[in-house]
């Protein structure tokens, strides 16, 4: 999973969805590898990326009644395939976290922290996102 984009208060996520599954509601922490800082996330939306050679040959399989021969290695196909297979989360920023020294997580208000696309990604579940909410800390 990376970091595609983040517009306000909104991040887009980029995943293989053969390799990682995540769902509308899914809770998850993105936590930036330098510096044990990081955000709460809440899925929100799942889509497939509009990308014009995707689409070109979505078509050209609907189009043709037999798809023609290719000739090349055979790790391209599979890198087609895992391209386009690939999917997209847009996300909903809740919270920033920070890791403390014994690994824990703290949550506090959001002030706008973005973290970098060399992130982590911890899924959260429900009961530790209302435990955070109810004892969020406004010093982070």
């Amino acid at each position: 999973m990376n970091i595609l984009t983040v517009e306000g208060n909104i991040v887009t996520l980029v995943y293989n969805p053969v390799k990682e599954s995540v769902e509308v509601g899914d809770n998850l922490v993105i936590m930036d590898r330098r510096n044990g800082r990081g955000i709460l996330v809440q899925v929100v939306e799942i889509a497939v990326p509009e990308l014009p050679g995707i689409l070109l040959d979505i078509i050209r399989r609907e189009v043709m009644s037999e798809r023609p021969e290719v000739y090349g290695v055979e790790e391209a196909e599979s890198y087609h395939k895992a391209v386009e297979s690939t999917k997209y989360a847009r996300a909903r920023i809740m919270m920033e976290v920070r890791r403390d020294e014994d690994g824990s997580l703290t949550y506090g208000r959001w002030r706008g922290y973005v973290p970098s696309r060399n992130s982590e990604f911890i899924r959260v579940s429900v009961g530790e996102v209302i435990y955070a909410l109810r004892r969020q800390r406004t010093d982070l």
